[in-house]
């Protein structure tokens, strides 16, 4: 990836944001309401991306393929939504920062990585994340555009060689097929398009 690792570190803390800023906006009737992940109601959604910091951290610290297809199927919501994020959120920015995390090998089921390859996969997933969970609570969808930006630039090297990511052809999960570019799309859309939402 094209960036020194504290400014990946700062994407992650400006998307974790993000996507918590949306969580806490949520109100009680919205969160059975469905997204552009058609599995997923807002709950699973929110769910999701505390299930990966949780994960993530794991697998940082030598946790195993088993355990990570084991949590993922997990509640690891909690009864404070907002509350659940932020916490798995910031241990695993900790577990992340922690010395040679980065450079470390890591048991992902879903291909070889390490440990910065695992931040850039986060960082990427929070984003798309936050996207879809904008336009299913009706909130402005207009994502920050430096990240934006990073995930379009990176778009292969995160992607390439991951099972079950959206340049797998053979992907079940979450990730329809990228339909053709328009002209004139904005960076955003391209990115959204990649990874199979319809902006």
């Amino acid at each position: 990836m094209r960036n020194a690792d504290d400014v990946l570190f700062d994407h992650l803390r400006r998307t974790n944001e993000d996507f918590a800023a949306l969580v806490g906006s949520v109100g009680p009737e919205r969160w059975t309401a469905p997204t552009p992940c058609p599995d997923w109601d807002v709950r699973a959604l929110v769910g999701h991306l505390v299930q990966a910091n949780v994960i993530y951290r794991m697998l940082l610290r030598g946790g195993s393929s088993d355990q990570f297809l084991i949590v993922r199927e997990q509640n690891a919501l909690g009864d404070d939504p907002v509350g659940s994020f932020r916490s798995a959120a910031e241990e695993c920015l900790a577990a992340f920062a922690e010395p040679g995390s980065l450079d470390r090998d890591v048991d992902y089921p879903f291909g070889p990585a390490d440990g910065r390859k695992l931040l850039g996969l986060l960082i990427a997933d929070t984003v798309v994340h936050t996207w879809d969970l904008a336009r299913a609570t009706g909130a402005p969808d207009e994502l920050d555009p430096q990240l934006v930006d990073w995930v379009d630039d990176n778009f292969e090297q995160l992607y390439t060689g991951v099972a079950e990511g959206p340049l797998d052809p053979s992907t079940t999960r979450h990730f329809a097929a990228p339909a053709p570019g328009v002209p004139g799309e904005t960076r955003q859309d391209r990115m959204l398009r990649l990874v199979g939402r319809t902006p």
